[in-house]
């Protein structure tokens, strides 16, 4: 090759080169470029599912405090049910302090048949504050009226802060978390395109009657803990006390009482205690002669309920009318013929005449209407699903900055589009921690706060 020909090829690597270094850093450049699109778009994806997570979040907490204002209305009624207790069993006891300064039955009497301990039990209602009882009833129904209002106002005031969470208040809340995630790659007034599906929730809710079974099974496994408020049924006997006319009978002392706790507005404290005395006629009849010892009935009612409205036991106690306080003028058993109750003084289960005083002696509370519980409805759980565009001119890297204008310099880097999009979904679920004691499977409910939240795919 002679000389001249490599003068003139002299510099041709030089252009050469220079042609390379562009195309290097070109490359570069997309490379660089690429690598802050993938580390946005990841931040987005992190933000995206954030905010999703969250929003479901925020609805296991409304449905734990569902949950807990559920349980509230429970205790809530358990208290009142005590008051009404309470009070029915002070009212009894100043009947039995009555009945037993008049020896009507004699103190002594009880002791003799049914033993000391029943005596004491008598005759210590009589050092009781009798002048004091109305009260101390009178006091325990302004505990019942306080207790009431100040619960159902706070429980109202609690659950219509959980119903007025509203769409917005969702959104909001997402907008937040993905201007707290996005802040330090976004600027400052950046209009992300954000649509939020399903925000009231994954759960649809359903105002219950309070009669409903599924409430009325909550309320009775909690009484149940409560079996004073079930039933207070018990009969003392003395088998070697015999009349001997009727061998067969005994004298029994019978303590009644129960508490009614139905939904529907009227609830019951009855509270009863009689010495029944073996009898018998010259027809070999035998029967069981009634003497109240103490007495008491006390009835709530909601002020929307009716108050000719009565249980199954006053209606009863109604179609037999008021009974004598005495029966010198008129024979017991003759009384009892005349009424067609001669069942309750031949088989030994009621307290006929303690009932009968209780009822026509019976002291009214009124009451507010129960508060309605929230229930999970029947639809189908859907999870909340976010999703998100940011316009990528908003990204503040000046590296990427400069490589999207020589993207639009040199007509390329279209494929990345103006946005970069992100979506995810998330939803609350129930999930109990610890096994059941009975060892049964709990189906998702409003009565136990066991909700959590967790994400989940999107489904197309």
């Amino acid at each position: 090759m002679s000389s001249g020909f490599r003068v003139r090829q002299r510099g041709a690597a030089l252009l050469l080169g220079i042609a390379l270094l562009g195309l290097i850093v070109l490359a570069w450049r997309e490379r660089a470029s690429l690598a802050q699109l993938l580390m946005a778009q990841q931040t987005l994806n992190q933000a995206t599912g954030a905010a999703a997570l969250t929003a479901a979040q925020f609805h296991a907490r409304r449905l734990n405090a569902h949950a807990f204002l559920n349980r509230t209305m429970v205790a809530h009624r358990v208290a009142m049910a005590h008051l009404i207790t309470i009070a029915s069993a002070e009212k009894m006891r100043i009947e039995m302090s009555r009945q037993a300064t008049r020896n009507n039955p004699p103190v002594f009497l009880i002791g003799l048949i049914f033993g000391k301990q029943h005596a004491a039990a008598y005759a210590a209602a009589k050092f009781g504050p009798a002048g004091q009882t109305q009260q101390a009833i009178e006091e325990l129904h302004r505990a019942f009226q306080a207790h009431d209002q100040v619960v159902h106002g706070k429980l109202a005031q609690a659950r219509q802060s959980l119903i007025d969470q509203s769409e917005s208040d969702v959104k909001r809340l997402v907008r937040e978390v993905l201007k707290r995630n996005l802040g330090k790659y976004v600027g400052a007034h950046v209009d992300l395109q954000v649509q939020v599906t399903n925000p009231l929730g994954p759960l649809a809710l359903v105002l219950k009657d309070p009669t409903a079974e599924r409430w009325r099974d909550w309320f009775e496994q909690v009484v149940w803990q409560h079996r004073y408020l079930k039933s207070r049924r018990k009969t003392a006997t003395n088998l070697f006390w015999i009349y001997p006319k009727c061998p067969l009978m005994y004298p029994q002392l019978r303590r009644r009482g129960y508490t009614e706790l139905p939904i529907d507005g009227i609830w019951q404290a009855t509270d009863t205690l009689s010495f029944h005395k073996v009898r018998g006629i010259i027809t070999k009849l035998c029967y069981w002669r009634e003497y109240p010892m103490g007495w008491a009935n006390i009835t709530s009612r909601a002020l929307e309920v009716d108050d000719n409205k009565q249980t199954k036991l006053d209606r009863w106690i109604t179609s037999v009318g008021q009974a004598p306080e005495t029966f010198g003028a008129v024979n017991f058993l003759r009384w009892v013929t005349s009424k067609h109750v001669i069942g309750h003084v031949l088989t030994g289960f009621s307290n006929l005449i303690g009932d009968n005083w209780g009822f026509n002696s019976q002291i009214r509370w009124r009451s507010r209407q129960s508060t309605r519980p929230y229930v999970l409805s029947d639809d189908a759980a859907q999870p909340t699903i976010v999703s998100v565009k940011q316009p990528i001119a908003s990204l503040q890297s000046p590296l990427l900055q400069l490589g999207l204008r020589l993207s639009v310099m040199l007509k390329a880097g279209r494929h990345w589009g103006r946005h970069l999009s992100s979506q995810a979904a998330a939803k609350a679920y129930f999930d109990r921690l610890d096994a059941r004691a009975d060892g049964r499977e709990e189906s998702a409910n409003l009565f136990q706060p066991f909700w959590l939240a967790r994400q989940v795919p999107v489904v197309p």
